[in-house]
């Protein structure tokens, strides 16, 4: 007869089942914190979709995630994190990091550490938000120009500004004699 009861099932299963119950709404990976370079036992379908790896090609990797550095990635920033695993703190950092495809992302990364009954630390749990839309344009090879592209197009709309609170005063035919900002804005292109 089939029962509508599971077998016995083991604490650290629903103690997993929980911290993945919990976090479901975030984008994260859970560490071992009992084995050398606390590698990745868990990965979320948001991380995997954030990072663009799938959960199998992050099992058994640092859950550091430097991985995912590259040579943009801050290295104060990446002693920090490793500095908050070997030490067992909670600690959060904005880094730059790279998806698999190596397009640069800046994360907000929160590690934190979760202990068992007996107050030993087990895991780490790191969450990962995408902070890029945040923070100052990310120029590598690929990208050049784009950030002064992004200095244009903001000195454009301060200026469309400017011109908005001349126009009345054109029409109705006074004299209005302003300095022109068009030789500044050529200038943020060079």
């Amino acid at each position: 007869m089939a029962s509508g009861r599971r077998g016995l099932v083991a604490p650290q299963n629903t103690f997993l089942e929980n911290i993945v119950r919990r976090s479901n709404d975030t984008n994260f990976v859970l560490g071992n914190a009992q084995i050398v370079d606390w590698p990745v036992v868990y990965s979320n379908d948001g991380f995997c979709k954030l990072s663009g790896y799938h959960r199998a090609e992050v099992m058994q990797k640092s859950s550091t995630c430097s991985f995912m550095y590259g040579e943009l990635t801050d290295k104060e920033t990446s002693e920090k994190v490793r500095h908050t695993f070997e030490n067992y703190e909670t600690n959060s950092f904005e880094i730059l990091m790279y998806k698999k495809n190596r397009l640069p992302v800046w994360f907000f990364v929160k590690i934190a550490p979760i202990r068992n009954e007996k107050d030993n630390v087990v895991l780490f749990l790191c969450t990962f938000n995408d902070i890029t839309a945040f923070k100052q344009p990310i120029e590598d090879e690929s990208s050049k120009g784009w950030g002064k592209f992004a200095r244009l197009t903001r000195a454009l709309t301060s200026s469309r500004g400017v011109l908005q609170q001349l126009a009345p005063a054109v029409q109705k035919g006074e004299n209005v004699h302003k300095h022109s900002r068009l030789a500044e804005v050529l200038q943020l292109g060079s």
